[in-house]
């Protein structure tokens, strides 16, 4: 279980992070929200009963369903990574004075004060104008645990937050990578939390693993271009050869990342938002060739599927919004193109999305309730071709699905 092996986007899962929100989702005013990252406040409880749907689910069709706040706790409890871990995100926001306060608190009770926040003291003038309600700011956005860590064939990449708000997350992240017993040990291909400039920033929802010798990225307005060169780098290190396709994303909150707009389902199926993959107007890709940690040639390409058609990957993509361009545009916004595959040809999205789901029942895909599922219901077949569809009205809001909320460690190897 503690073994990091993530070969594919689409292996079968065996070990996965998630977050179940908390506190911290409401810890927010309609004038405050937009400070974390989004565009109107949340109901917790709506949030909370359906992103149960997906723990449920995924406790069906996974080995080992791990939890953010959980693994942090475990952490928590060696007093010299507690006091590393406090100084490092007292120091990132500016409060060094509240480590001793903060390192009498019992590792759980931490564990939820990271996620929850911090208030200010109004006890200096300083402090008493400060817009600010939070010494350390809540962590709205950590249920989206895809973003902050990305496991990458035999080791992690800890995220480099394109948002201050979210570098805590990292951190946290990064402490469990490197001290809990089920996941230690096998080190980073990359640490965003040690970056020296704001233009190195990598997330998660940008890096799609396709195979062993194939990545794909998202040039983002998360995800920036030297980011990339990095990674590139680091990652073909010790390796023969490696290609790399970049996508080039508008610089835009509908694509903050590349899985709002491409995920992979199977060995032969994507799903897509057509207005930037395959329509006349597609964002151009880029690939890099790479070799011994080099970046030996970079070819442009005018979209994603000539590029893919490079290797050999003649894909069928469906449409997120079906043929409709109306429902392209409605069902994007609300992460319709943002299925997680927890086996080849088994994905979980949202069941609001209605005109995608038509297009992935026209495309082989049974229907299938997330409930019927967690009651056992329905027994999936292991060639079954299936999209699980759970409740997300409130979570979409959020800025994401089922990707973004999962963050897998182990997948069994896929044969293309």
């Amino acid at each position: 279980m503690g073994k990091i092996s993530n070969y594919s986007e689409i292996g079968k899962l065996n070990t996965v992070i998630i977050h179940e929100p908390g506190p911290e989702m409401e810890n927010m005013t309609p004038e405050t929200a937009a400070e974390v990252l989004y565009d109107d406040i949340l109901t917790l409880d709506l949030a909370l009963e359906e992103h149960r749907q997906l723990t449920g689910v995924l406790h069906k069709v996974a080995d080992h369903v791990l939890e953010f706040a959980s693994l942090l706790t475990d952490v928590l409890t060696d007093e010299k990574v507690k006091l590393d871990l406090l100084q490092e995100v007292c120091a990132l926001h500016g409060h060094n004075e509240l480590v001793d306060d903060l390192m009498v608190l019992p590792a759980a009770q931490l564990s939820r004060q990271f996620f929850e926040g911090t208030l200010l003291k109004k006890d200096t003038l300083e402090k008493f104008l400060s817009p600010s309600r939070h010494a350390i700011p809540p962590l709205p956005n950590a249920f989206f645990t895809r973003d902050a860590v990305m496991c990458v064939y035999d080791k992690a990449v800890i995220g480099s937050m394109a948002h201050r708000v979210r570098l805590t997350e990292a951190l946290l992240l990064k402490a469990i990578f490197n001290n809990h017993h089920l996941l230690s040990g096998q080190g980073f291909h990359f640490d965003g939390t040690k970056r020296q400039k704001e233009e190195v920033t990598i997330e998660g929802g940008d890096l799609l693993v396709f195979r062993d010798d194939l990545l794909v990225i998202g040039f983002s307005e998360r995800t920036s271009a030297r980011a990339i060169d990095r990674i590139a780098r680091k990652l073909s290190h010790g390796m023969d050869k490696l290609d790399i396709v970049v996508v080039d994303l508008p610089k835009i909150r509908a694509t903050i990342h590349l899985d709002m707009i491409f995920t992979l389902l199977d060995q032969e199926t994507v799903m897509n938002f057509p207005p930037l993959i395959t329509g006349p107007s597609k964002c151009k890709a880029f690939h890099m060739s790479c070799s011994q940690g080099q970046i030996k040639k970079i070819t442009e390409y005018s979209g994603l599927p000539k590029a893919l058609r490079h290797f050999g990957l003649e894909m069928n993509f469906v449409n997120c919004g079906g043929s409709n361009e109306f429902y392209q545009e409605r069902e994007q916004w609300t992460s319709g193109a943002n299925f997680f595959t927890f086996a080849p040809g088994q994905i979980i999205g949202y069941k609001h999305n209605h005109a995608t789901l038509e297009a992935l029942n026209q495309a082989g895909f049974d229907i299938i309730d997330a409930q019927d599922i967690i009651n056992e219901n329905v027994k999936l077949q292991s060639d079954q071709k299936v999209a699980v569809a759970m409740d997300g009205s409130e979570l979409s809001r959020g800025g994401g699905g089922c990707r973004c909320m999962t963050m897998p460690v182990h997948r069994e190897a896929v044969s293309w």
